[in-house]
């Protein structure tokens, strides 16, 4: 169930709220995952929209996680790369769970791109953004899990004379396995997609630059040239929920993430949203959440005090 909290932060909000153990310059973090983190609040919590990359690796167990409102499964060895600002929501895992979470500052990745710039394909890009869960073998498991545990280790060697191109250089092997894994298993494929599959991800596209101005399937389908109805029939064989569903879900997210701001008021975020008025969004907040949005505005920012 998704928490009542919403976080919009910096890189350097989410160091100074979560404290990790292990991290680098303020540019790097290594988080040791396991089932009691759904029992510790630490930062108000989901659904989150962090500046900075990520990446996740279940070692047991499931995870379960929302990302840019599509739920994914990472089963035992998967690993998935997130992008700066993809809204994160649902997160949930089985008993036993395990994994790391790595996130990577803005400057640390620009650098990162720029020390593989003469090595880097593009095609390789493309398949990151095609597939971002990727489950590994093994013993690419093994390789991967390896290169976690050394960034951790030159991490807290903090005497050691390289110590930081030591690090960005196991950051960049960790990145290029990964990469190369991807690589081995959609690479020669001949990418095509269906007319549906199309249509599908260019509406849930359209639907992450659009949700806060529009809330009806008519405009998607518009803009994919395609009929309302034969919209929310193909969402929904593709994805077990109506169009609408979707549009409803996305707007609460990004209302929550509205009202977490302490500098926009209730009647703010309504305009922001395209709401005719406060009256009218309070009544659709509140019909998609159980909860009124002043009071949601109000514990939000009671527990990012608390946090602080």
């Amino acid at each position: 169930m998704m928490k009542d909290t919403v976080l919009d932060l910096s890189f350097q909000d989410y160091l100074e709220r979560m404290k990790p153990q292990s991290s680098f310059q303020e540019q790097l973090v290594v988080i040791d995952l396991d089932d009691s983190m759904t029992k510790e609040d630490k930062v108000g919590r989901y659904p989150m929209q962090l500046e900075a990359s990520s990446l996740i690796l279940v070692v047991s167990g499931e995870m379960q996680i929302e990302v840019d409102y599509l739920p994914y499964t990472l089963k035992r060895s998967t690993v998935m790369q997130l992008l700066a600002d993809n809204i994160i929501g649902n997160v949930s895992h089985t008993p036993g769970f395990r994994g790391y979470l790595l996130l990577f500052s803005p400057e640390l990745k620009q650098e990162i791109m720029s020390l593989t710039s003469s090595i880097r394909f593009p095609e390789a890009g493309n398949l990151k953004r095609l597939y971002p869960e990727q489950s590994l073998t093994d013993d690419e498991c093994v390789i991967v899990l390896n290169r976690i545990e050394r960034i951790k280790k030159y991490i807290a060697d903090s005497d050691h004379l390289y110590r930081a191109t030591v690090i960005k250089n196991e950051v960049i092997n960790l990145l290029l396995d990964i990469t190369n894994s991807r690589w081995k298993k959609y690479g020669e494929r001949e990418i095509s997609f269906s007319r549906n599959e199309i249509i599908r991800q260019r509406f849930h596209e359209l639907l992450l630059g659009n949700c806060r101005k529009h809330r009806d399937v008519g405009f998607y389908a518009q803009e994919l040239c395609v009929t309302p109805d034969y919209l929310s029939k193909i969402i929904r064989e593709c994805d077990g929920q109506s169009a609408l569903k979707w549009i409803t879900n996305a707007v609460v997210t990004e209302a929550k993430l509205l009202l977490r701001r302490p500098d926009m008021n209730v009647s703010q975020v309504a305009i922001e949203l395209n709401f005719p008025d406060q009256s009218t969004f309070g009544k659709f907040f509140k019909r998609n959440t159980g909860m009124a949005p002043a009071r949601y505005r109000a514990d939000a920012l009671r527990k990012a005090i608390h946090y602080t």
